[in-house]
């Protein structure tokens, strides 16, 4: 009996190996199949998406063709229209010209109050020298000569054997037409106009385009000095020395002696501390007239030792204004410098007797004085 249990315990454990391994065997081919199943949802939701996009860009492309087309026929038809409307405008043109001639034939034409005796004598003579012609020649002739003959001046033109037709109408001569031309400025009054601007600028304190503008006139007009100067006050003023000394050389260049522009170069290089400089630049300009520029040309040579330069203009300076102690006092000290003391002794009394010297400049006025035996 155990045998044969163990025998069914086999079978039955044999049965049950079937059986689990026929429903493997099942499950199997289901799960496949699901997992099938799913790929073709998902490949088919791909295609849909993929050809949902392809219709989407063919139907822009498509719309995008469209206003192509429907722009491309708009500016067809405007061009079709500005031809039509240009040569509607030539044809009543050349219609209104047709009518000027036709006026002026009809004006030309001789008035009806032509002498009866004279064309009958007339029309006789043509027909003794006319035999041998035609019939339209002779009517055309005899209408020719009628025509010429009825013509009789008035008063006014007894004098004047030409005949001279009827003025034509003006409305007819006229021809209708707009013209529209573009007068070329010239380069001064191009010049002004930015100068006029600049000026503009300046005052709501756009510097910037003020100095572009300067820099149009110059380009235009290398020589107009106005603008040269307020663009180098302009550099001067965003601490662009070196450029300022430029643009005023060039102008100096241009047009010397140019005694405005030689002094505004000369303050830039005594404030930048280069007395020299300032003072070979005025040098050509010592006898001019100007206190500003006699001033600085004083000082610097004062500066420089040059005491002969100094006189010179102190005493330029003296007859510009007399009552000014300061200039006596320059003039004073150079020619002290000099040696020449008697007139520098002289110079020192002017000073004090002008009366209007610093409290400094009148003790060492007096100082000097006493030193050199007053």
């Amino acid at each position: 009996m155990s045998v044969i249990n163990q025998m069914l315990k086999d079978l039955d454990k044999r049965q049950s190996e079937q059986q689990s391994a026929a429903n493997l065997a099942v499950s199997g081919p289901t799960k496949n199949s699901n997992s099938k199943l799913i790929l073709v949802i998902v490949t088919a939701i791909i295609m849909l998406n993929v050809a949902g996009i392809f219709s989407w860009q063919l139907y822009s492309e498509n719309q995008q063709l469209r206003m192509q087309v429907q722009q491309e026929t708009m500016r067809l038809a405007r061009e079709q229209s500005l031809a039509a409307a240009e040569k509607n405008k030539i044809s009543a043109t050349k219609r209104l010209e047709a009518k000027v001639p036709m006026a002026m034939v009809t004006s030309s034409l001789p008035s009806s109050n032509s002498s009866p005796k004279d064309d009958s004598t007339l029309e006789s003579d043509l027909q003794q020298k006319n035999e041998n012609k035609s019939k339209s020649n002779n009517i055309a002739a005899k209408m020719t000569e009628k025509n010429a003959v009825s013509i009789k001046p008035s008063p006014l033109q007894a004098t004047d054997n030409s005949i001279e037709p009827e003025p034509v109408n003006t409305t007819l001569q006229a021809k209708p037409s707009l013209t529209i031309s573009r007068r070329q400025l010239s380069p001064q009054a191009l010049a002004a106009n930015k100068i006029s601007e600049a000026e503009q600028a300046m005052e709501r304190n756009n510097l910037a385009k003020a100095e572009a503008l300067f820099e149009e006139v110059l380009l235009v007009m290398p020589e107009h000095e106005t603008a040269r100067k307020q663009l180098a006050a302009l550099w001067y003023g965003k601490k662009s020395y070196r450029d300022a000394i430029n643009l005023l050389s060039q102008g100096i260049a241009l047009a010397p002696p140019a005694p405005e522009m030689r002094l505004m170069s000369a303050r830039i290089y005594y404030q930048q501390g280069q007395a020299r400089q300032a003072y070979n630049i005025l040098r050509p300009i010592k006898t001019s007239d100007s206190a500003e520029i006699q001033t600085l040309l004083a000082n610097t040579s004062a500066e420089l030792n040059e005491h002969t330069s100094a006189v010179s203009a102190y005493r330029k300076l003296i007859t510009l204004a007399p009552d000014v102690g300061r200039w006596w006092l320059g003039v004073a000290v150079s020619l002290d410098s000099l040696g020449n003391f008697v007139p520098a002794r002289d110079a020192y009394k002017q000073a004090i007797a002008r009366n209007n010297l610093s409290s400094s400049a009148m003790q060492f006025a007096r100082e000097r004085l006493i030193e050199l035996g007053e």
